[in-house]
């Protein structure tokens, strides 16, 4: 699982290494193109502006993001990458617990963490009605 993997890498940083790898993710293209940046796709309860959207091709789950906010763009990368580029059955038994073992929570204000957790349960909530 893609999740187990993210774990492991962001195990090996530590507190501020953490965030830099987090700004340095933000600094690579976003797949959400600009004109689909609209108010339907926002992520309600976020200090940041997060918009996304699910599809499917050929059975397999896409998401599309982007941030108006570095270090929420770098965690979306990768909450999005855990979705991406799998089997709809396997997206749809994801679960927002599956997400404790990043250890992003630690790093950001409770304000974020409740935006993360929005998140998690609106891509959770997306690929459960595809």
């Amino acid at each position: 699982m893609k999740i187990n993997k993210w774990a492991d890498d962001l195990g090996l940083l530590e507190g501020q290494e953490r965030l830099m790898y987090l700004v340095d993710l933000a600094k690579n293209a976003t797949t959400l193109p600009k004109e689909l940046r609209t108010d339907d796709r926002l992520i309600g309860g976020c200090m940041s502006k997060i918009w996304v959207d699910v599809g499917v091709k050929e059975n397999t789950v896409h998401v599309y993001y982007d941030s108006d906010a570095m270090i929420t763009k770098g965690i979306t990368s990768i909450v999005c990458d855990c979705f991406s580029d799998m089997p709809v059955e396997d997206a749809k038994k994801i679960k927002s617990e599956d997400f404790e073992g990043l250890g992003i929570q630690q790093l950001l204000t409770p304000q974020r963490r409740n935006g993360l957790g929005s998140l998690i349960g609106t891509i959770i909530d997306k690929v459960s009605r595809i």
